[in-house]
């Protein structure tokens, strides 16, 4: 265990557990839940929120899906496809909005298939996605992304709705641990040192309003699974969305990653990665920590090691120390790969709804205990 950990666990221990209270929530049909994030993690959330709140065997609803699952979408990604048509168009990028698209819309369908359909040839249309391009194209055409979004939602009969948590054209930067800095989301992970911190740029931007209006009428919010400081964080640091989450009053959970990432969380526990959230969002309410209790078979613990990414230590007491609720579950897919199952996810997830949780916020920590708890390689 780490000096800062333990100096964190010294502090914290001597303050008294939060009383629980009874939280109700809305019947199953009326519950509106709110997920942030990016990347892969996000999708996966949302296929499972999807079929276990939304497949009713109707028809899809548009005006009630929409209020019911909303994912607000990080819109930092600077790399791959994105960061191209990014850099050559001047539109925010697409590829993490185009996933969470898909993840609600039918799988099964013509139109999922083509606007998934990435090129694999020798020439400059290598690597670009037809839902990047699609969205790119509406982008341009309506000169707001927000509508692209809109009508690419439309073409995919998509349930629920995806938001960027910006329509500003923010980057990212990360301070490390010696103090240089690196500018771009791609490049975070490429370095191998410690992050200290990460910063939008512009340090505030506007958000946009249907997202904060989401996070503020939420019942329940899921944060993760996904890249800490690529992903999440960036998402909380558009402040006026950090604040609508506090001030909704929704129950909080944040899905702990299986694995660590090289290059952004080496080393890191499941409470390494909740301090990292409340440096950058200090009055961020979390009360539940859904960790995986399904081991993972030793085979691709083993290939994965190999990559510099091992199982999140799940570091319950010390998650209880800190005021959160470890909540363990089966979360994990059967398969090749080490990922959430998004079904056994969905359910984790909307068991927790109408649970017991914490009646005052997390306990605080100290600046200088927040500084000092920062994981090093």
């Amino acid at each position: 265990m780490r000096a800062g950990t333990r100096l964190a666990i010294q502090h914290l221990l001597m303050r008294r557990i939060p009383a629980l209270t009874i939280q109700g929530r809305p019947p199953l049909d009326e519950l509106r839940v709110v997920a942030l994030g990016g990347g892969t993690g996000l999708p996966i959330v949302l296929e499972g929120l999807k079929d276990a709140l939304l497949a009713d065997g109707g028809a899809a609803r548009p005006e009630c899906d929409r209020d019911r699952l909303t994912a607000i979408v990080t819109v930092t990604d600077d790399g791959g496809s994105s960061g191209r048509l990014r850099q050559a168009y001047g539109v925010l990028p697409p590829g993490d909005v185009r996933n969470c698209l898909l993840a609600l819309a039918d799988r099964g369908s013509t139109l999922a298939a083509i606007f998934n359909y990435r090129f694999d040839g020798g020439d400059e249309m290598s690597g670009h996605s037809l839902g990047n391009l699609i969205l790119t194209a509406l982008s341009r055409l309506e000169k707001d992304f927000s509508k692209a979004i809109e009508l690419g939602s439309e073409i995919l009969g998509v349930r629920g709705r995806v938001l960027p948590a910006t329509t500003e054209d923010v980057r990212l930067r990360a301070e490390l641990a010696d103090g240089s800095w690196i500018e771009g989301e791609s490049q975070i992970a490429s370095v191998p040192r410690t992050i200290r911190r990460v910063f939008l740029e512009p340090e505030h931007p506007k958000p946009y309003a249907r997202a904060v209006d989401a996070a503020l009428r939420a019942d329940l919010v899921v944060i993760g699974p996904g890249s800490l400081y690529t992903s999440l964080i960036p998402v909380l640091l558009v402040r006026e969305l950090a604040d609508a989450i506090r001030r909704s009053g929704a129950r909080v959970v944040l899905v702990m990653n299986l694995t660590t990432e090289p290059g952004e969380t080496d080393g890191y526990t499941a409470a390494d990665h909740l301090l990292a959230i409340r440096r950058h969002a200090p009055d961020m309410p979390i009360h539940d920590v859904l960790l995986n209790a399904t081991p993972i078979p030793g085979k691709l613990v083993r290939a994965y090691s190999a990559a510099r990414a091992v199982p999140v230590s799940p570091d319950v007491e010390l998650l209880r120390a800190l005021g959160y609720r470890p909540v363990m579950r089966d979360l994990l897919r059967q398969d090749a790969k080490i990922r959430h199952d998004p079904h056994k996810l969905a359910d984790a997830i909307l068991g927790l709804a109408g649970k017991v949780r914490p009646a005052t916020e997390p306990r605080s920590v100290t600046p200088a205990m927040q500084q000092s708890a920062v994981p090093h390689r």
